[in-house]
């Protein structure tokens, strides 16, 4: 699946497990990616489905990908680098442009999302995104409460 785009100042290229150690992340992502383990994270997003990097210019904006969980469906996650705000309505449209093409490249139904309950850019992004909530998971991680959402594709049989 071919995943690199590039455009004057932006480009997009195969996620690397590596690039997590270049995005500089804040403190919440930095925090997950601690408890996880770089190395096991890294390898987990590059074999559990496809990802990219997005950089702009030289510097790593942001990595994205859905993973695989079964057939027909897959988790959706973006970890962005600190201040995505100059560059959101790239991320934005790279990520929308890359979940369609991916979902209907493999066949996905349904692709879920997992959004901190506090985290109100998150949701309004999911939102825009046209993902609807689901629930509420309490104590998801590290005892805090999260939002689950979910995109429902029609596919023709």
């Amino acid at each position: 699946m071919d995943l690199i785009s590039k455009t004057e100042k932006y480009r997009v290229v195969e996620f690397n497990p590596e690039d997590l150690g270049s995005l500089r992340l804040n403190t919440a992502a930095k925090g997950v990616i601690d408890f996880i383990g770089p190395d096991v994270m890294g390898r987990s997003m590059k074999i559990n489905g496809p990802a990219f990097s997005a950089y702009y210019e030289s510097n790593l904006i942001a990595v994205a990908g859905i993973n695989l969980l079964w057939k027909g469906v897959g988790e959706a996650w973006v970890m962005f680098g600190c201040d995505p705000r100059n560059h959101f309505m790239f991320i934005h449209r790279t990520v929308v442009r890359y979940l369609n093409r991916l979902s209907e490249d493999l066949k996905l139904e349904r692709v879920q999302a997992v959004v901190k309950a506090n985290h109100w850019a998150g949701i309004e992004w999911v939102d825009r995104m046209g993902f609807d909530f689901e629930g509420e998971m309490r104590a998801y991680f590290n005892g805090e409460t999260y939002l689950r959402y979910a995109k429902i594709f029609k596919r023709r049989k």
